[in-house]
C-alpha cells in the first residue's frame, strides 16, 4: 500500500512540474487531485451498470461517455506523466478514448458508424485536450482533478442533450420528466452560447449589448426551438406544472423563504464590510440542506427542474460578475469579495461547486436511484462538511498531519451523516439494510478523505458517495 502511495504521489509531482513548465497555472497549495478526474465518469459508468430492466436513450449515451471518460483521465494523466512535452497540443494518444468511444456507441449504443465516430471524437477531445484549455483560460481556479471533473460534467451534459433533444423531436415528450428534461436540456445550452459569445465576441461584454443579445436569444432561439420540440408553449407549461397542485405551491414557498434569508445574510454581509467567516459560510450549506430534503422526499421532479433552473441562473449571474455588467455587476463583485475563501480565486466555483454536488444525482439520468443515493451530496457536504468545519473551528485542538482540518471535525463528519442516515432508516425512508451499512461505511471512509484533502469538498465528497453507494 505505501509503495502505491509513493508511485501516486510521484506521478502527482511529475504532472504538476510538467504543467507548470508549459505555464499552466494551477491552483495554489493544493495536489493534483487526480482521483478526482476519474469520479464523473464512473459515476456514469456506475449508473447504467445499475440499471436492470431497459436502458433509456440517454441513459445508455451517458454510460456509454462515462467509460470513455475514465480512459480519456488515464491517457490525459499518462501523457502529462511525460517529461518535457508540450502539454497543451493535441497528442496522438488521445485518440485511443476517442476509438474506444466510437466503438462503444457502435457496438454497444447501436449508433450509426457517422454519429459514432463523431461522438468518439467529441469525447476523446473534449476529455483530454479541452481541460488544459480550461486550466490556461482561467489560471490559479482549478487542480487538474477539478479541471477534469468540470470539463468531463460537461461533456456527460452535452452528450445527453444531443442525444435527448433530436430524439424528443421525433417522439414528443409525454412524461413531466421529460419535459423538463428538454427544457433544461435547451436553457443551459443557451448559457453556455452566451458565454461563448462573449468569450469570442469583446463587444458583447458591454452592457447593453450584453442584455440586447440575451433577450434576443431567449425570444428568437430558444423559446422557439423549446415549442418546436414540445409542440405547446413551455412558458405555459412550467407555469401550470408548478402551480399543478397545492402541495407544490406550498414547497414553492418555502423555498422563497429559504431563498430570501440567503438573499439577506448576503447584502448583511456587504453591508457589515466585513469578511465572511467559515461558520457564515457554512450558513449556506444549512439551508441547502432544509431545501433539499423536502425536495427529495415529496416532490424529487420539482426539484429537478428547479435546480437546472438555478444552475443557468448561477451560471449567468457569475458571467455579469465577471464581466462587470451593470448594474449588478458590481454589487455582485462586493459579494464574492465578501464570501470568496481561499480556493477561490478569478471565478466564484465554491458556490457552484455546492450546488452542483447536491444536485448530482438528482441529475443522472435513471429512475432506479433510492433516496439515500439522492442524499449523496446533502449527507456529505450539506451535514458532514459542515458539522466537521463548525465543529472543528471551534474545539479542534488535534490536527491530520500536512493539513489544517481537524480530527474532532472528523468524527464530528461521521457522527452527523450517521444520525441522519438512522434518522431516514426509522422513518421509513431506509429499508435496505446491506445499503444502510455500505452508506455508514461509506461515510466513515469519506470523511477520512475530507480531513485530509485539498480539493474542493462541495465537488469531491458527493460524487465519492454517489460511486460509493452505487458500487
Amino acid at each position: 500500500m505505501e509503495m502505491v502511495i509513493a508511485q501516486y504521489e510521484h506521478l502527482e509531482e511529475r504532472i504538476l512540474q510538467n504543467i507548470k513548465c508549459n505555464g499552466v497555472q494551477h491552483r495554489p497549495n493544493a495536489s493534483s487531485g487526480l482521483w478526482l478526474g476519474i469520479l464523473v465518469g464512473l459515476s456514469a459508468a456506475v449508473t447504467i451498470l445499475r440499471e436492470e430492466n431497459s436502458y433509456s436513450e440517454i441513459c445508455l449515451c451517458v454510460g456509454t461517455t462515462g467509460f470513455g471518460l475514465v480512459l480519456c483521465s488515464i491517457c490525459l494523466y499518462t501523457r502529462l506523466s511525460i517529461e518535457k512535452v508540450a502539454a497543451k497540443d493535441f497528442h496522438a494518444i488521445y485518440f485511443l478514448p476517442a476509438i474506444v468511444t466510437s466503438l462503444l456507441f457502435l457496438l454497444v449504443a447501436n449508433k450509426g458508424l457517422l454519429v459514432s465516430v463523431v461522438w468518439g471524437l467529441t469525447v476523446g477531445s473534449l476529455g483530454t485536450w479541452s481541460v488544459l484549455q480550461l486550466m490556461s483560460a482561467f489560471p490559479y481556479c482549478f487542480t487538474m482533478g477539478e479541471a477534469t471533473t468540470v470539463m468531463h460534467s460537461f461533456v456527460l451534459f452535452l452528450m445527453s442533450a444531443v442525444t435527448n433533444l433530436p430524439l424528443r423531436y421525433h417522439l414528443p415528450p409525454i412524461h413531466d420528466n421529460d419535459i423538463s428534461t428538454v427544457v433544461l436540456q435547451v436553457g443551459i445550452l443557451y448559457v453556455v452560447l452566451v458565454c461563448l459569445l462573449c468569450g469570442y465576441f469583446p463587444i458583447l461584454r458591454s452592457s447593453r449589448y450584453f442584455y440586447l443579445m440575451t433577450v434576443n436569444l431567449i425570444c428568437f432561439i430558444t423559446l422557439p426551438i423549446l415549442y418546436i420540440i414540445l409542440d405547446q408553449n413551455p412558458v405555459m407549461w412550467v407555469i401550470s406544472f408548478v402551480f399543478s397542485s397545492n402541495a407544490r405551491i406550498a414547497i414553492i414557498l418555502y423555498w422563497a423563504i429559504c431563498l430570501l434569508l440567503s438573499v439577506f445574510t448576503i447584502l448583511y454581509q456587504i453591508l457589515s464590510k466585513s469578511q465572511a467567516t467559515t461558520s457564515t459560510r457554512k450558513y449556506f450549506h444549512v439551508l441547502a440542506v432544509f431545501v433539499y430534503i423536502p425536495g427529495m422526499i415529496y416532490d424529487p421532479s420539482l426539484l429537478y427542474l428547479a435546480t437546472g433552473v438555478i444552475l443557468a441562473l448561477f451560471i449567468i449571474i457569475e458571467v455579469i460578475r465577471l464581466l462587470n455588467i451593470s448594474p449588478l455587476g458590481e454589487i455582485l463583485q462586493q459579494g464574492f469579495a465578501a464570501f470568496a475563501d481561499e480556493k477561490d480565486s478569478l471565478l466564484s466555483l465554491t458556490p457552484i461547486y455546492l450546488f452542483c454536488g447536491l444536485s448530482f444525482p438528482l441529475w443522472m439520468p435513471t429512475n432506479n436511484l433510492t433516496l439515500l443515493i439522492l442524499l449523496s451530496g446533502v449527507l456529505t457536504v450539506g451535514i458532514g462538511d459542515t458539522a466537521a468545519s463548525l465543529v472543528g473551528s471551534k474545539w479542534g485542538l488535534h490536527k491530520w498531519l500536512g493539513t489544517e482540518k481537524s480530527i474532532e471535525g472528523t468524527v464530528a463528519c461521521i457522527f452527523f451523516q450517521v444520525c441522519v442516515i438512522f434518522g431516514l432508516t426509522c422513518c421509513g425512508l431506509v429499508d435496505n439494510h446491506w445499503l444502510l451499512l455500505r452508506s455508514i461505511l461509506a461515510a466513515i471512509s469519506i470523511s477520512l478523505i475530507e480531513g485530509r484533502t485539498n480539493q474542493m469538498d462541495n465537488l469531491a465528497l458527493p460524487l465519492l458517495m454517489y460511486v460509493c453507494l452505487m458500487i
